[in-house]
């Protein structure tokens, strides 16, 4: 971001966040497309000869979606309400790899009989039950394992997914299970490779590097039972910085996180995976919110905006820090809390947060929001969604 003539700029390409605001009605979510289209240039360029399945978790807009499907992206997704949006929206079944812990029967169903190219199990059960809907519907499904490695990548723990506390992937003791699964189902389950997810806003490979090795042995092992193996989906987790713009710090990492990914693995000679969210949408995306009215008390100064954990929740979930800035700049400082309408003390965007001297009637930018805001957006206090914007 930049101020120019005073005016809060977006991106690269330096666009002006208040032409948007002409006719503001309601909170707005802002997607620079030609930002992502970068970001997925470095990521492409770092991860070469990866095929890279964007986490569609992470924004499902379908302009968003669209311009990544024309840079030859893929869709990891974890619902069949997301197998949908992404057909829709230009992918087909074989650029679709299919998560989640949760698959119902009837997405199961549904995922078989449109034919998704890779489906990431979760669980022993789950294995089992792809096997009897595939073999009901004379199919062979193609499936990859998650397997969880117990290994800690030091992020929040809402959003580690590789410890053996966590509901994600399966334990490594499964494996002699597993094999016996495959091969009881051998006519409707096809092994095509492992998967590993360690969680989210990674920023340190220690950790990562190790549990590459330690499930590299496992590929090998699982091969020598299986000729069908031949993928090494390695996720995603990738993360931003949200305290400060420092691209050239996260281009950085992406390269350092590449080379383990490549030194590790290039000995399977096989297909490698990788399903970016974050990194790839994160900086890409502000919420526009307007300030409502400006509260004192003896203890505290607010500036009640009209959106709220409604629409940004990570502030409140997460405790998750997002940069806030007047659209229009004020030169004269002054300490607020940034809060929202919804009748929870937690609905707030930020807490003694150093602002210009923001007014009735003001524009505040909520930074750094491309990824997990609208996504978890919802309609408490039957609250409308806000709206979304591609520029």
């Amino acid at each position: 971001m930049e101020y120019i003539n005073n005016e809060l700029h977006l991106g690269p390409k330096k666009k002006n966040l208040k032409s948007l605001l002409s006719n503001y009605k309601q909170p707005i979510y802002v997607y620079d497309l030609d930002f992502i289209r970068a970001r997925f240039a470095l990521m492409s360029q770092a991860l070469q000869g990866v095929r890279i399945f964007y986490a569609m978790k992470a924004n499902s807009n379908p302009q968003v979606l669209r311009c990544l499907k024309d840079l030859g992206a893929g869709a990891d997704v974890v619902s069949l309400g997301e197998i949908h949006r992404a057909l829709e929206n230009g992918f087909t079944v074989s650029d679709i790899v299919y998560s989640g812990v949760g698959k119902t029967r009837h997405e199961i169903t549904e995922a078989l009989k449109l034919g998704i190219y890779q489906i990431n199990v979760e669980s022993l059960p789950e294995l089992e039950r792809i096997g009897e809907i595939a073999k009901s519907l004379n199919k062979k499904a193609a499936v990859a394992l998650r397997l969880n490695p117990d290994i800690d990548i030091k992020t929040h723990p809402y959003i580690a997914t590789g410890l053996r506390d966590n509901k994600f992937g399966m334990e490594l003791s499964l494996i002699p299970e597993l094999i016996s699964c495959l091969k009881k189902n051998s006519e409707s389950l096809d092994l095509v490779g492992i998967s590993l997810h360690l969680g989210s806003q990674m920023m340190e490979f220690e950790g990562y590097q190790e549990a590459l090795e330690k499930l590299k042995k496992i590929y090998k092992t699982l091969q020598s039972e299986f000729k069908s193996l031949r993928k090494f989906d390695f996720g995603g987790g990738l993360g931003i910085f949200y305290d400060r713009l420092d691209l050239a710090k996260e281009e950085s990492l992406l390269k350092e996180y590449a080379a383990i990914t490549m030194n590790s693995l290039k000995e399977l000679h096989c297909e490698l995976q990788s399903e970016p969210g974050r990194w790839l949408l994160g900086h890409a995306g502000v919420l526009l919110t307007q300030v409502q009215y400006i509260k004192k008390t003896s203890h505290k100064k607010f500036a009640i905006v009209d959106s709220g954990m409604n629409h940004l929740i990570r502030p409140s979930l997460y405790e998750a820090f997002h940069l806030i800035y007047p659209v229009e700049k004020k030169n004269q400082e002054s300490l607020f809390d940034v809060v929202g309408p919804i009748c929870e003390s937690s609905d707030f965007f930020a807490k003694d947060r150093m602002l210009g001297e923001v007014q009735e009637g003001d524009f505040l930018a909520v930074m750094d929001a491309g990824a997990y805001g609208y996504s978890m957006a919802s309609t408490y206090n039957l609250q409308d969604l806000p709206g979304e914007v591609c520029i």
